[in-house]
Order: structure tokens, then C-alpha cells, then sequence
């Protein structure tokens, strides 16, 4: 080869060699799509992906308002080099944000860009309105502050189930068996618990404390609701602050002689226990506490202060699908087993119930004296039939030990005082006691996937 064909070749490889990197720095860079397209204002920490042609790593990406060279409240945190087709950008909107369309441009560190238009909009902020009623629901806590007056009393709920997923907010009834009678929702301040089904649930002393419950997984948590403040605060359950192990189903009633919130039992992540725990809820400690007959491990079962009795307990299941139909008292040291009889003017049997609810009644009993009110829950049958029977349940003492009477009440006369499309106490609903208007209200209940959201005053 001649010395003039080396030199054209020789040339020609130079030329090669410089024209790709020159025609790739000058490639086209295009912007077609950004996913999602749009935003509400006072969004923090979206990403969205830019999709085009042309990207490299050193990428720069701005939103503009349509047409202008205003950021309109859109902040770009970092952006994020997936392929020469897509950039992820991390973005800020502001709360005063502008409501308009945005342009958005790529700009290489070579000096190329691109851009495309009114790829991004954001939009006002929805409006947080206030629920004025409960959803449906099951599996929750409801349970009256102890309120002795019209002016005083409130029934308060919170969390369960509604279509099986768990929900966290709290209600509270109030005005019972009055024409005002009303549900309001609590917003519960900066700090509120996560939502949970089957929590430990009781009120007195102006406190309500939410003990375990579960959702995806069974709470090791202890809450306490101020009805002053209207706000929540959380007991730090930890290595050096005692508070019973994750659990649901557990029985838990406020002892008003004693100044403390009674817990028993529950399901332990799948285990079934039989501990006992008492929690002052203005000093926000638990202790563990034992003595006495000491029920046998279950969850479902129901408590309810009974006035120079204790807190009393009957109830619930075991793992082996068992429901009993047995009862005990707390006397703020030990438990003691109760003895059942029937009210033979009645008849019945002393019925096997899990899931039910109970709540002292000043006047409850057919004689206008004091009783026991036992409501809703499943029989121990075949099918786990729901009950729909109440009894009134008093009590006598003889050298020491309790006997129960049970007394199987007329059905009662039930007047709904929130809606008339529904006044049918369903199965599962859960009942707290306004003891000032001497009503039962009852709220809820499932039937197979059905759930209900009904409000019913039973007398």
C-alpha cells in the first residue's frame, strides 16, 4: 500500500473514531409522558417518572407552569437515572402550589434538552370534612365512661372491623334515649393508634385505655384517651415498662372501687392465656397480678364492674372451639369461681356465649333493682348460632361465695334513634350501657361478609 492510501485511511479510522461520540452528544433529547400526571397540593416526597428519549446521567429536570419559566411551587429533590428512555424524579409540592398545568425540561450537562408540555398538573388539596356517623363495623371496643347524669355520660367506640380490614377511630355517643341523642367523631389530636379489631377496651375516671388488638399483626401497645383533652397518649411498653405481651379478644373492665382498668386473658399471637393485669391509667403502669382460682386461658370473654361485687367475667372460647358459660370476680386481689343458677320462673339455661357484651344496670332487673346485663355474642352450638337473648344476671354472697341468678328478660322494646331503616339489633353488634338513661345502645354487627352500621336503644 502506498504511503497516499495509508494517509486516506489513516484519516478516515480518525474520522470515524470522532464522529460517533460527537453524534451521540448531539442526540435529540425528548420528553413525551410523566406517570403519575398529576398531584394534590401539600405533597411531599412524590416520585414520578419522566419517560422520553436522550437521558444520560447527568440529567437536570425542572417543572415549569405551562408556558413560563415559574417553578409554581414544584421543587425537584434529586432525580434518579433509570435508562436513556426514563428519569425518576423525587418532588415537592407546596401547599400554596399553583393550580395549573406543567411543563417539564431535561437538561444535559452537553447543553441539549428537551421538553415537554403540560405533562403535569396539580390540583387543590381535598377538603377534610368531619364523618358526622360511625361506618360499619365489628370486633370493636364500645364501652360506657361510668357517667351518672344526662349532662356527664358517654358511651365511647373504637376501632373493629368493617369488611375486614381494621379501622382506628373513635366515637362517642351521647344523649342517650333523648331525641339529641348524637354520635360525634373524635379526631384524637397529633398522635392516635393504629387501626386494630378486638382491642382490651374500658373507660372511667374521664381516661378510655386501649390495650393490644390487632390488624396484620397482634399490638404490643398500651393507649390512653383523655376525655379533658380529647388528645391520645401512648405508654412506652418496653424492657423497663411493664405491659401485657401482643394480644386480642382480651376481657377488660374499669374497677371503679380500685381506681384501675381490669384485663384478663386473650389471644397472644395464637396462644390463648389466662393472665391477669390491672393498669392505672393516671400513672400509666401495669401490674401483673395472681391469686385466687385462676381462669382457664381464653379470648371473647366479657367483663363488667358490678357495684360491691368486683369486676365480674363470664364467657368466652378456647382454641378448640369450646365456649363456656363460666363466671368469676375480681376482688381487686384474687379471682373467685361464681355459682350459676336460673331464674325458674323463666327457665333457660345458663347460656355459653363468646364475643357478647356486659354492662351493669341500675335498675336493670325485673324487680327495678340492680343487674347485669348480658347481651348478643355466639352460642356454643354447631354453627356458632348468634344470641339474641338478654339476661339479667344478679347476685347474692353466702359464707364468702357469689352466687349468680340469671333471669332470662321479656325481648325488649327497641326504638333506633338515628335512623329508621334499620332498628334490628344484628348479630355481632357490641352494646355499652348509658346508665343515666338506663338504655342500652347497640351498634353494628356482621352477618357472614355483611357488616352494619345501624344505632339501636334497647330498654
Amino acid at each position: 500500500m502506498n504511503a497516499w492510501k495509508r494517509l486516506n485511511l489513516a484519516f478516515l479510522s480518525l474520522l470515524v473514531l470522532g464522529v460517533a461520540p460527537v453524534g451521540a452528544a448531539l442526540a435529540q433529547v425528548k420528553v413525551t409522558a410523566a406517570t403519575p400526571s398529576s398531584a394534590y397540593q401539600n405533597t411531599i416526597a412524590l416520585d414520578v417518572t419522566v419517560s422520553g428519549s436522550g437521558f444520560n446521567t447527568s440529567a437536570k429536570v425542572q417543572y415549569f407552569v405551562s408556558g413560563t419559566t415559574n417553578p409554581g411551587g414544584i421543587t425537584v429533590r434529586q432525580v434518579r437515572f433509570n435508562s436513556a428512555n426514563e428519569l425518576v424524579t423525587t418532588i415537592d409540592v407546596a401547599d400554596t402550589a399553583d393550580l395549573a398545568s406543567f411543563d417539564i425540561v431535561v437538561t444535559l450537562d452537553s447543553g441539549r434538552k428537551g421538553k415537554g408540555t403540560t405533562l403535569f398538573s396539580v390540583t387543590a388539596k381535598p377538603s377534610k370534612t368531619t364523618p358526622t356517623y360511625p361506618p360499619a363495623r365489628d370486633s370493636q371496643g364500645f364501652a360506657s365512661n361510668g357517667g351518672t347524669t344526662s349532662a356527664t355520660s358517654r358511651l365511647y367506640m373504637f376501632g373493629g372491623n368493617k369488611d375486614g380490614t381494621a379501622i382506628g377511630d373513635l366515637w362517642v355517643y351521647a344523649n342517650a334515649g333523648s331525641s339529641g341523642a348524637t354520635w360525634a367523631y373524635i379526631p384524637g389530636g397529633t398522635s392516635t393508634p393504629y387501626p386494630r379489631a378486638y382491642p382490651g377496651w374500658s373507660c372511667g375516671a374521664g381516661l378510655c385505655v386501649a390495650a393490644g388488638g390487632m390488624s396484620t399483626k397482634y399490638y404490643y401497645e398500651t393507649w390512653i384517651f383523655s376525655e379533658s383533652t380529647g388528645t391520645w397518649s401512648q405508654v412506652s411498653c418496653g424492657r423497663r415498662v411493664l405491659c401485657p405481651s401482643a394480644r386480642a379478644g382480651s376481657a377488660m373492665a374499669y374497677d371503679s372501687a380500685r381506681g384501675v382498668h381490669v384485663l384478663f386473658g386473650g389471644d397472644a399471637n395464637g396462644t390463648l392465656v389466662a393472665d391477669t393485669y390491672t393498669f392505672n391509667a393516671s400513672t400509666k403502669t401495669w401490674k401483673q397480678v395472681g391469686g385466687g382460682v385462676v381462669p382457664s386461658a381464653r379470648y371473647g370473654a366479657a367483663s363488667a364492674n358490678v357495684p360491691a361485687v368486683g369486676i365480674v367475667m363470664f364467657g368466652g372460647a378456647n382454641n378448640d372451639l369450646a365456649v363456656f358459660n363460666d363466671m368469676y370476680v375480681w376482688n381487686g386481689t384474687a379471682w373467685a369461681a361464681v355459682t350459676s343458677v336460673v331464674n325458674s320462673s323463666t327457665g333457660g339455661t345458663v347460656p355459653a356465649l363468646w364475643g357478647h357484651s356486659m354492662a351493669w344496670g341500675a335498675t336493670a332487673s325485673a324487680a327495678g333493682t340492680g343487674a347485669l346485663i348480658v347481651v348478643g355474642g355466639s352460642f356454643d352450638t354447631a354453627w356458632w348460632q348468634p344470641n339474641s337473648d338478654t339476661w339479667h344476671v344478679t347476685f347474692s354472697s353466702s359464707a364468702g361465695k357469689w352466687q349468680a341468678t340469671w333471669t332470662l328478660a321479656p325481648k325488649p322494646g327497641c326504638v333506633n334513634s338515628i335512623t329508621s331503616t334499620d332498628p334490628i339489633v344484628h348479630p355481632a353488634a357490641h352494646m355499652a350501657y348509658d346508665a343515666a338513661a338506663g338504655v342500652q345502645v347497640f351498634f353494628g354487627g356482621r352477618e357472614g361478609l355483611l357488616n352494619y352500621g345501624n344505632t339501636v336503644e334497647c330498654r
